[in-house]
């Protein structure tokens, strides 16, 4: 799905032309393919279901006041979307999004918003993939994170390093606590398929707090698999 800002001529679209459908929602426009939505059920998408809805109705047994301070919390601390845009989450975007990361690695959840900052991006991070090892070896600064942080892993392959555009083949891979760089990745080949020597490997490294749940903007890292 892109997000598109409209300019003079038009101002809004909705509905479909073509095989271009037109909408928009409380953070703006945006365009999307016409197509019928796709059920694979795999275990992933169904886990990750799961997670979702474990933590909506997490929300719905909160008190009054708690849901007030995630909103005022929402309000204080927006996102950043792909065009670079500030958006304001609803407070029961906020608790889920937090939440969610934490349920999903076994991590403890919390009623209450978060009163730590949100982590800063890893100053450097490069990467190397082998067929023999079936593995991603990464390379990082700061190391080691701090106490209590994680490495919030996505991922992607591509057949050759000719495509480009690739942000809607990203996967969450793993989220690893390693002591220090290196951090040596065999969940790359599980998650995202057998490396294949000439394959291209694009990663995007977050940093996590283990007890907010709250993640860095992501260092991106691309390498071609070697023998």
């Amino acid at each position: 799905m892109a997000k598109v800002k409209y300019g003079a001529i038009v101002g809004q679209v909705s509905g479909s032309i073509g095989a271009s459908t037109h909408g928009h929602n409380r953070f703006g426009n945006y365009i999307r393919q016409r197509s019928i939505p796709v059920q694979p059920n795999t275990g992933l998408q169904l886990a990750q279901r799961a997670v979702l809805g474990t933590e909506s109705a997490a929300w719905a047994n909160l008190l009054a006041a708690q849901r007030k301070s995630w909103a005022v919390w929402s309000q204080n601390n927006p996102i950043v979307d792909v065009l670079g845009d500030k958006r304001i989450l609803t407070g029961h975007m906020a608790f889920v999004m937090c939440n969610s990361r934490l349920k999903q690695i076994a991590l403890p959840t919390f009623d209450t918003p978060p009163a730590k900052a949100t982590p800063t991006a890893l100053t450097t991070l490069s990467l190397t993939a082998t067929v023999s090892l079936q593995d991603c070896n990464l390379t990082f600064t700061p190391s080691p994170l701090w106490s209590g942080g994680i490495l919030w892993i996505r991922g992607c392959k591509t057949p050759t390093a000719s495509i480009n555009y690739v942000k809607n083949l990203f996967r969450f891979v793993e989220a690893a606590a390693p002591t220090n760089s290196p951090y040596n990745c065999t969940l790359v080949a599980d998650v995202l398929g057998t490396l294949a020597l000439g394959e291209r490997i694009i990663l995007w490294v977050s940093r996590m707090d283990s007890t907010t749940g709250l993640i860095s903007p992501p260092r991106e890292a691309r390498c071609t698999v070697t023998a």
